[in-house]
């Protein structure tokens, strides 16, 4: 439940006596570790409650007052609100709890001017508030996360004629060394290049390369508005060599049925909306029961990473259950719910993660696998591929041909044996079926990667990581 809504269930006297009994409060995101809350034990026990998070990571929870209108002598929001506040500056309180942080997605650039030339820092302020207006929103908020996080600490007060190719160089080096960023949990140590595994490089290699196209397109169009007087300042900054990553593994049809058993409820039918649309979670998750059966044998997918939306055509079986999702509700209701009520967020990994363990499919397998596993499935059916780019919702089939294009063998198999004329006629040959049976009898694909480069990319940071690489293959 989005944050409004929860301070409105809180605030709205019609909506507290809506609230079941149960032991647990229900809270109100003030700031990410402080809430408040109303816990209702019983029809006429009802009581405002705060807690904070403590440097442990446990919650502190303390009891405030009794609710109005349920009590004569309970009080109103506005009032618990500042019973809570007080108790968080208590010096009890402040002695454990953990620093807050405010609620929701950062939409500010972190950066104050500092020099008087024009610096990284600035072309990232004009590049930021262009995207504000014409990115869609998606785009916008992990793009300015990257920023604020990789560009605007290393470059962000360096003048644009500075960024030499050794500063270049040195930047990128600490990308490929720096973990992930994972939200605000407490950063890893560095990782120096010669010991990343091949696959934590790829991963790495594939971040730095989409910051690297921030970087060039923010001082491009800074050169463009005249702020930047040579245009080598962004033509001399180049991708790294990056390794193409076709999805080698993908869910069975007997897999599938494994993980949706081993999913609780509510969970299960998000997994089954996946596997028969490709959606994203997000967009499942935003997915209104007017957007099923509208305008197409299908459902329609509002617009959240690209600027536009799509119509993503079902099966039969598909649009029978999208059917049954959307009976009773009205047209503005979300398909897909948690059991308690609340939309799906983030939540959904933890869960999804669990079920994977569960039904003893590989640890790495995520919620997205099951995108790949729609397209996998259509393409190796022998789906045009312009046909999956567009469910998908792909501008074009270049994604899907790098992605999925390789699992388009048994058909192309099929056009060569019957379009090639023989040149010597030849006795049936039963390694040939011996063969195909090996091949197709692989239903439990394993992970792998392939090693290839198109980058044409040059210079120390290049010798370094084909250094790396000729490390890790001695390893292995």
């Amino acid at each position: 439940m989005k944050k409004a809504n929860q301070k409105h269930l809180l605030t709205c006297h019609d909506s507290l006596r809506r609230l079941e009994p149960r032991s647990a409060p229900y809270w109100n995101i003030l700031e990410f570790c402080r809430h408040i809350g109303v816990q209702r034990l019983s029809i006429d026990k009802v009581f405002w409650v705060a807690r904070v998070r403590t440097l442990s990571g446990a919650y502190k929870q303390a009891r405030l007052a009794t609710v109005a209108p349920f009590h004569d002598d309970g009080i109103d929001y506005d009032d618990a609100l500042n019973l809570a506040l007080c108790w968080f500056q208590s010096p009890e309180v402040q002695a454990i709890a953990s620093e807050p942080y405010a609620a929701g997605v950062n939409h500010r650039l972190k950066y104050t001017k500092e020099v008087e030339q024009f610096t990284v820092g600035d072309a990232m302020a004009g590049f930021v508030e262009w995207k504000r207006i014409a990115a869609s929103k998606t785009y916008f908020e992990t793009s300015l996360s990257l920023i604020n996080h990789h560009i605007v600490p290393r470059l962000g007060h360096l003048p644009i004629e500075a960024l030499s190719q050794a500063v270049f160089t040195q930047f990128c080096v600490d990308i490929l060394e720096s973990p992930p960023n994972r939200g605000r949990a407490k950063t890893a140590p560095k990782t120096a290049l010669d010991k990343l595994d091949h696959e934590r490089l790829r991963k790495r290699k594939k971040t730095l390369n989409t910051v690297i196209g921030l970087l060039k397109m923010a001082i491009e169009m800074a050169w463009e508005n005249g702020d930047v007087k040579d245009e080598r300042a962004w033509r001399k900054l180049r991708r790294v060599p990056h390794a193409d990553s076709p999805r080698q593994f993908f869910l069975t049809r007997a897999q599938a049925k494994r993980l949706i058993s081993a999913c609780r409820p509510d969970l299960a039918l998000l997994v089954q909306g996946a596997l028969y649309t490709g959606c994203r979670v997000s967009e499942l998750a935003q997915l209104k029961a007017r957007d099923v059966g509208g305008h197409v044998f299908g459902i329609y997918v509002a617009p959240l990473k690209s600027y536009r939306g799509r119509h993503v055509i079902l099966p039969d079986e598909g649009m029978s259950f999208f059917l049954d999702q959307i009976e009773c509700l009205e047209d503005e209701d979300l398909v897909f719910r948690m059991s308690s009520g609340k939309p799906w967020t983030g939540c959904h990994k933890h869960l999804f993660k669990d079920a994977v363990r569960r039904s003893q499919l590989p640890e790495p397998f995520v919620f997205h696998g099951l995108r790949h596993t729609y397209a996998s499935q259509l393409v190796q059916a022998g789906t045009p591929l312009a046909i999956v780019a567009k469910q998908l919702g792909h501008s074009n089939t270049d994604t899907v041909s790098r992605t999925y294009g390789h699992l388009c063998c048994d058909s192309i198999e099929t056009e060569i044996s019957a379009r090639f004329a023989p040149i010597h006629k030849r006795k049936r040959d039963e390694r040939l079926h011996e063969l195909r049976d090996t091949l197709q009898a692989a239903t439990e694909p394993t992970w792998s990667w392939p090693q290839k480069n198109r980058s044409r990319a040059t210079g120390e940071l290049v010798q370094l990581l084909k250094a790396h690489e000729h490390v890790d293959k001695n390893r292995t």
